[in-house]
Parts: C-alpha cells; structure tokens; sequence
C-alpha cells in the first residue's frame, strides 16, 4: 500500500513541477495609458516558492490517487 503512495506523490511532484512551469505567472503586464504598458517580473524565489507549493499539491492529489488505486486493486 505504501508503495502506491509513494508512487503517487512522487510522479505527483514531478507532473506538478513541470506543469507548474506553464501555469504559474512569472510575470504582470499593465497598461498605463496612451497604449504603453508595464511589465513586473517576479523575483525568482517568489517564483520558486509558487512552483513548490503547486508541486506539493499535485502530489497531494497523485497520493489520494495512489491511495485510491491501491483499494480498488486489493478489492478485485
């Protein structure tokens, strides 16, 4: 049983990792008038900090997964 946790949170972590990639804003662009905008990068252990979080939690979610997994193949 613990196998299939460990499974779970660990491709969890690495497909919440490179998902977060895509998904986390690295940066935000305002429109100041007259058609200029203005671009604002996040500091890189800001963005590390949001990759990490959301890593986390897609491995929460690969555990519960792994969880479930293991109860429907020891009820077959």
């Amino acid at each position: 049983m613990l196998k299939f946790i460990e499974k779970g949170f660990f491709y969890g972590l690495i497909l919440g990792g490179s998902m977060g990639f895509f998904v986390i804003p690295y940066k935000e662009v305002e429109s100041v008038g007259d058609g200029a905008t203005e671009t604002t990068y996040l500091n890189l252990s800001d963005f590390i900090i949001h990759l990490i979080r959301f890593s986390v939690v897609i491995a929460v979610v690969g555990a519960v997964i792994g969880f479930f997994l293991y109860r429907k193949k020891s009820l077959e």
